[in-house]
């Protein structure tokens, strides 16, 4: 049922011609790195051993003729790889060989498979190749000879968690009996697991002297729930710390079949689970499996870096995709205002701001449709700094449809991604609170706008302008607002305009003392509560943004 072996004739041409294999072939799991030589770079080119480096583990299928192997993207037939590996030999060495793609094929789960002729390598190498291969054919062997007086536990494929290495040797079972597989520190990814599920592996079997190392495994990489109770303080508190060291990503810029290197996590219903883990040095390809579960994605506030690495690798697989680009532009804001929140007095990040108003101006203006890749109104939980890029482009785009000159919309702008700045001085606890405030934590809270301004009269760059935001934003046209009391045109336009668009969006986003409102919901409660806006503006919202669900 399940070949780890075979011999020397193998079909694997393009146009339907036949190579005959002059070794065995093996698959096991290398060290690689792949890279296309350009044609006007092929002159000269020689086969060598050496150091190279950010190779990463791949299930291969090799041989001292050529080799297959399964990634994300695919090769053109033709096609002349450099192809770099580490062989395990009593020394470890690192090859640096070339090989022309003879076909590639598209698999069922999504990944390139493609079958390679080596062309460049000399006798040297090739043989280093040959006795790793019938060095692991040996191993293989006796391997599974062994295995005849072992004694093996079986388990589902399934209890192995993709972004980990396997720690332990892997078994699988035919109608001959129990065969050796992989060595331990298999990296388990949507390949491996596609490589199991095309050979019908469903389970796989552990040697009882690994049974320790398999415990350890699966206590390690069992999903740690943690339950949420609204009527513990311990709990609140908890679900507040945890929050604040992950950052809330948009769900539809995770593009299946495309590479992370940065784990995943859920956070539904106030619970954090992880969904999957993940390291730079091993990458998971997103599938709809992973992105399925319901639920904020998380992403740890240290894996910045490498988030925006991908998000800003997007930008290159789809130049023209104007909304995939407002995304991204969306995603950076985010990141940026988080970090602001937590070092709002850091001028480098205020800096920032001034630019990234900018980016996301000319994002509205260049395709008004835009404006709803801008928002993050579908999560379920409130997160600052989404709240205040929110804000931000829809005061932009009601600026725009507005008539505004471009230099008073990036003053709007700046003024919006800042307005709730002064919620960085106010404790988790009131900001997280789950039930109603008491008068007297209302009453604090109430306190960012004006603690709002005082950060930001530390930074002399800010437009007077967009400091109106910061302090009218909560002034209501009745006179009700706060925190001056005023009334009428006394309060700014920019600060009219920002308090139409954050009750919106605090209206429509999920709380732990309320649930979220519909669109259709928060425009109601707007309409009912209209004497505290100003109708024009209203109006003009209501046309921009009736329509988001």
């Amino acid at each position: 049922m399940l070949p780890v072996w075979y011999g020397a004739r193998k079909q694997e041409m393009a146009e339907e011609k036949t190579y005959n294999r002059e070794y065995f072939r093996v698959d096991t799991f290398l060290p690689l790195k792949v890279n296309v030589v350009p044609p006007e770079a092929r002159d000269g080119l020689q086969a060598r051993t050496g150091e190279f480096h950010h190779l990463k583990p791949c299930i291969v299928n090799i041989s001292g003729g050529g080799m297959s192997f399964k990634g994300v993207r695919g090769y053109a037939v033709g096609d002349l790889l450099e192809i770099i590996l580490t062989l395990p030999l009593a020394i470890p060495v690192t090859l640096c060989i070339y090989g022309e793609v003879l076909r590639t094929q598209r698999t069922a789960n999504g990944h390139y498979q493609m079958f390679i002729k080596f062309t460049i390598i000399h006798h040297r190498l090739r043989e280093m190749i040959v006795n790793f291969v019938f060095q692991w054919e040996r191993e293989i062997m006796r391997n599974t000879q062994q295995s005849s007086y072992t004694r093996h536990y079986p388990t589902p494929i399934g209890k192995l968690v993709e972004g980990t290495f396997v720690p332990f040797e892997i078994y699988c079972k035919d109608k001959e009996g129990i065969k050796f597989l992989f060595s331990e520190g298999l990296p388990y990814d949507t390949i491996a697991r596609e490589f199991f599920q095309e050979r019908g592996v469903t389970k796989i079997f552990v040697k009882e002297e690994d049974m320790s190392a398999f415990d350890e495994y699966i206590e390690k990489t069992k999903v740690k729930a943690s339950s949420f109770d609204r009527n513990n303080i311990v709990s609140f508190k908890e679900y507040s710390f945890t929050k604040k060291q992950h950052h809330c990503i948009d769900r539809e810029i995770l593009l299946p079949r495309t590479e992370i290197s940065f784990s995943l996590y859920r956070l539904h219903q106030f619970n954090f689970t992880p969904l999957i883990e993940v390291t730079p040095k091993l990458p998971v390809m997103l599938d709809e499996t992973i992105l399925a579960p319901p639920g904020d994605l998380l992403i740890k506030r240290s894996d910045f870096p490498l988030y925006l690495d991908y998000v800003r690798s997007l930008a290159d697989s789809a130049p023209d995709d104007t909304v995939l680009r407002a995304r991204i532009v969306k995603e950076e804001a985010k990141i940026l205002m988080n970090q602001l929140l937590m070092a709002p007095r850091n001028k480098e990040m205020m800096h920032k701001v001034f630019t990234m108003a900018n980016r996301l101006t000319d994002t509205v203006v260049e395709n008004s449709e835009a404006r709803y890749a801008l928002l993050s109104l579908k999560s379920g939980d409130y997160y600052p700094y989404i709240h205040s890029v929110n804000v931000a482009s829809m005061c932009i785009s009601m600026g725009v449809a507005g008539g505004m000159k471009r230099d008073a919309i990036e003053k709007l702008a700046i003024g919006a991604l800042l307005h709730d700045i002064g919620h960085s001085v106010i404790n988790d606890d009131i900001i997280n609170k789950q039930g109603k405030l008491s008068d007297t934590e209302f009453g604090v809270l109430k306190t960012h706008v004006i603690e709002g301004e005082s950060l930001l009269r530390g930074h002399e760059i800010l437009p007077d302008e967009s400091l109106k935001v910061v302090l009218h934003h909560h002034e209501k046209l009745t006179g009700q607002g706060y925190p001056f009391g005023l009334s009428g045109n006394a309060i700014s336009l920019f600060g009219r305009i920002a308090a139409v668009a954050d009750a919106y969006d605090l209206l429509v986003t999920h709380r732990p003392f309320r649930e979220a409102s519909s669109s259709f919901q928060a425009f109601s409660t707007l309409a009912r509560e209209a004497k505290n806006y100003d109708p024009e503006i209203l109006k003009v919202f209501i046309k921009l943004f009736g329509k988001v669900k």
